[in-house]
């Protein structure tokens, strides 16, 4: 399982991934634990990688026996375990969910549907029957070695449960093939591109609100957080990712910043995609700086009654560009799929817990039955993922006049993040209240 998370050789993890983590890991709730398992000391990137696996493993681990939390009845599959015997694991979790599995030919395939052309290298369509790990021998054995040792530093700070959970699922390891890493280039060859026009941002009549015909791109998400980023407000603040998660392109992301131009970029050919990996907090100012707003979970529940979804179910293996085939400018493009969308509220939360907000839709890694798009989810406000975006609304009579510029936006949010500094006693929930109140949503 160690040597099995990264594809490819540990140098591809972005430089300052770990520094992120380790810096994170210095703030007063989890320093007494973590800090000494992630030194500031510039490990060479397998000791590196070692040290973040093994204190992943840790976090779910330690979530998991929390007894704050109270009982819940819970399952691990291995993922090894799994690959070697789909059918075992598939029976056991049906077990547990108390699921009948169907039997051979029971399962209607549905009829084969066209797919737009998108960069499938990282699809999760296809299912893997083989353990391989593209990687040096010598690397695979620093790895084991650094989660080894971190595991032993973590056994003098963390729960016994906690460590001994991390060691039986940290094994593995033998059941890999390891080979040397192969070009990208020979594996897949990227399709081109279907050529598009997208049409002109604006709004749409839809019930009571208006929505914008096209979910926001990363075209327009670099452009916005370059500016953000001029205003004084960067996107890390010790560690924590604000407005978005910028993985790298490898790992589905398309929005990265290069220092030396001191601005966002987006990967080519992905500008017209909708932007993902986006927190509630990237999205809410992107609305308050489109001079608009995230519609609310009842309003996105009326305006997408009956619609069906465009892009879901693993249908393409990613998202598709912004503009849905067959539609015209007047129209309301994905109105359900291709990203689920964040909403303006959420569920009510005791004072002292985390602000939660809703969810909505379908997403292209999720299912598109109406259960599935209206079932009720949310998540925490610096929450991302590769699945949810940014649908914008406005109020009637409401202008291009409401915007509120990039500076003025990052001393918001800079008054928020000085006053996080600045508390130590107040509690989550206090802290995301006080960001609603800052950002006045």
């Amino acid at each position: 399982m160690t040597v099995g998370l990264w594809a490819g050789e540990p140098e591809e993890v972005p430089a300052d991934l770990y520094e992120q983590v380790a810096a994170t890991a210095r703030a007063p709730r989890w320093r007494a634990a973590f800090a000494p398992l992630l030194p500031q000391d510039d490990p060479d990137p397998a000791t590196a990688l070692g040290r973040l696996i093994a204190v992943n493993a840790l976090l779910l681990a330690g979530a998991l026996h929390d007894p704050t939390a109270g009982s819940r009845p819970c399952i691990v599959i291995p993922y090894e375990r799994h690959v070697a015997n789909h059918t075992s694991t598939q029976t056991e979790l049906a077990r547990f969910l108390g699921l009948s599995v169907p039997g051979p030919g029971q399962v209607s395939r549905p009829a084969a549907r066209a797919s737009a052309a998108v960069d499938t290298t990282f699809a999760t369509t296809g299912r893997k029957d083989v353990l391989v790990a593209e990687i040096t021998q010598k690397t695979a054995e620093l790895v084991t070695m650094s989660v080894t040792m971190t595991l032993s530093r973590a056994r003098q700070s963390l729960a016994s449960e906690t460590t001994a959970t991390v060691a039986h699922w940290l094994t593995g390891d033998d059941l890999y093939e390891v080979h040397e890493p192969t070009a990208r280039s020979s594996r897949r060859v990227r399709p081109e591109p279907v050529r598009q026009r997208t049409p002109e941002p604006a709004y749409r009549q839809a019930e009571d609100v208006q929505w914008r015909n096209l979910l926001v791109s990363n075209a327009e998400m670099a452009e916005f957080l370059t500016m953000l980023h001029a205003g004084g407000a960067p996107n890390s603040r010790h560690g924590t990712n604000l407005f978005v998660c910028p993985m790298p392109h490898e790992r589905g992301g398309r929005l990265h910043y290069d220092p030396a131009g001191r601005r966002w970029r987006v990967s080519s050919g992905y500008e017209s995609h909708p932007a993902y990996w986006v927190t509630w907090i990237g999205a809410a100012l992107m609305a308050a700086w489109s001079g608009a707003r995230l519609p609310t979970r009842a309003e996105a529940l009326r305006a997408t009654k009956g619609a069906r979804a465009h892009n879901a179910d693993y249908l393409v293996g990613d998202v598709c560009p912004v503009a849905e085939p067959g539609l015209g400018d007047r129209e309301i493009h994905h109105a359900v799929g291709n990203v689920q969308i964040w909403c303006a509220d959420g569920p009510e939360q005791p004072e002292a817990q985390p602000v939660q907000r809703y969810l909505f839709g379908a997403a292209w890694n999720t299912p598109s039955t109406d259960e599935a798009v209206t079932a009720i989810r949310s998540r925490y406000l610096l929450g991302s993922s590769r699945g949810v975006g940014i649908r914008l609304v406005r109020d009637p009579r409401t202008t291009d006049a409401a915007r509120l510029g990039a500076w003025e936006l990052a001393h918001r949010i800079n008054r928020w993040t000085d006053a996080v500094d600045n508390s130590a006693r107040t509690t989550p929930g206090g802290l995301d209240r006080l960001l609603l109140s800052t950002l006045g949503s």
